[in-house]
């Protein structure tokens, strides 16, 4: 089934892609767009331990069809060849890559051997249509309720993994979706998922503008054991942004009792005169009965529900990122969690090439106590860089 899928939708997107060469006529209704990126990478918890070693080329499709004001179809797609001693060192690891948690499994690894993989997915294939104040999408998309930088317990579709930097697109959801828009600062939404297990995520959301804020409620039932209700909010104060997002979720089987859990992010960001940025962020965070984080590893690849935002209760973010030249630009992002009292450090430098060519720096060092009391330190160097197109 996977593989007639697929075949189907790379078969639609040739004939796209050649449709668009042979016929200059109409190429106003075709776009494609898209990257390739080769990215080095090394990870060690000392600097004198032995340092594992990876490559990934990295490739992204972006095609879109608009014959008229009111269609659009739209396919992308991520195409990964990845070389290195993670693939040897954990087993496992392409099986990992391959994972669609969506009701469709739109990704497969095309090659994969015990020391490279070749993995190709869509993360977004869907049908849109728009009519005045109307619009309706169907297929797989991105359902973005966040208003936070970094924790978002609103996102009910969608739930991003800060740490995965070179996944800027972010994942996608099975789902039909219904926007209506009353006004130009009003809008309802109803939208509704099912994942892998066929259980069904479906909520309704409520956006409007009151003195100069944009607030949203929403409420649902998340993957068919959770009702669910929130709020979010993003303004400023004095040229400071301010946003939050909180939620609360209650099992449906259990609701007499208080197995709740409810989750609240704040959220501030500053541009100063001469282009420095600074951000932070808080997010309170209540844990699953019996959850427990076992390695660093499980703390890297990052929670994949709304209902895992992070490992510790409370949790602190701050970063700063500053223009170094016209085109060179550096950050810093810092996590503190007191619960496992470690915390997280990113530093960062980019460099533009030209107007499509861009080279990274990127580190990641995690650092934290657990099973036993155990301290640990997981240390990542990426190397990237980027053409697009």
């Amino acid at each position: 089934m996977r593989l007639a899928v697929l075949s189907i939708v790379f078969v639609q997107a040739f004939l796209s892609i050649e449709q668009l060469k042979a016929q200059e006529e109409k190429a106003s209704a075709w776009a494609l767009q898209g990257y390739v990126s080769n990215m080095q990478s090394v990870m060690f918890s000392k600097i004198d331990d032995p340092w594992v070693s990876d490559n990934l080329f990295h490739n992204r499709l972006n095609m879109a069809w608009r014959p008229d004001t009111h269609f659009k179809a739209v396919v992308e797609m991520r195409n990964r060849f990845m070389y290195g001693g993670s693939l040897s060192l954990y087993e496992g690891y392409a099986e990992s890559v391959d994972q669609d948690q969506n009701f469709l499994d739109l990704s497969m690894n095309l090659v994969n051997k015990s020391s490279f993989f070749l993995n190709t997915s869509l993360d977004r294939a869907f049908l849109q249509y728009s009519n005045g104040s109307w619009v309706f999408t169907a297929g797989r998309q991105r359902i973005n309720w966040g208003q936070s930088f970094v924790w978002n317990p609103n996102d009910l579709f969608n739930v991003q993994n800060f740490f995965d930097f070179d996944y800027e697109e972010k994942p996608g959801s099975d789902a039909l979706r219904i926007q209506y828009y009353p006004g130009y600062t009003s809008s309802f939404e109803l939208a509704a998922s099912l994942n892998h297990e066929e259980k069904l995520t479906a909520a309704a959301l409520y956006r409007f503008n009151r003195w100069n804020y944009d607030f949203q409620f929403l409420g649902g039932m998340l993957t068919g054991s959770d009702l669910m209700a929130g709020m979010g909010w993003s303004g400023d104060i004095h040229g400071a942004g301010f946003r939050g997002e909180m939620s609360y979720f209650h099992p449906l089987e259990n609701m007499s009792d208080t197995s709740g859990l409810f989750f609240l992010s704040l959220s501030a960001d500053y541009t100063f005169p001469n282009s420095l940025y600074i951000q932070m962020e808080g997010l309170y965070n209540e844990l699953p009965a019996g959850f427990e984080l076992n390695n660093l590893l499980e703390y890297f690849q990052g929670p994949l529900t709304v209902k895992k935002l992070s490992f510790s209760k409370l949790n602190a973010f701050a970063s700063v990122s500053y223009p170094i030249s016209p085109l060179t630009s550096g950050s810093l992002a810092f996590m503190y969690y007191p619960d496992l009292k470690g915390f997280y450090a990113g530093p960062s430098l980019k460099r533009s090439l030209s107007d499509n060519m861009e080279l990274s720096l990127i580190g990641q060092l995690f650092h934290g106590e657990f099973q036993d009391s155990e301290r640990s330190s997981l240390v990542f160097m990426f190397l990237r860089y980027r053409f697009a197109f």
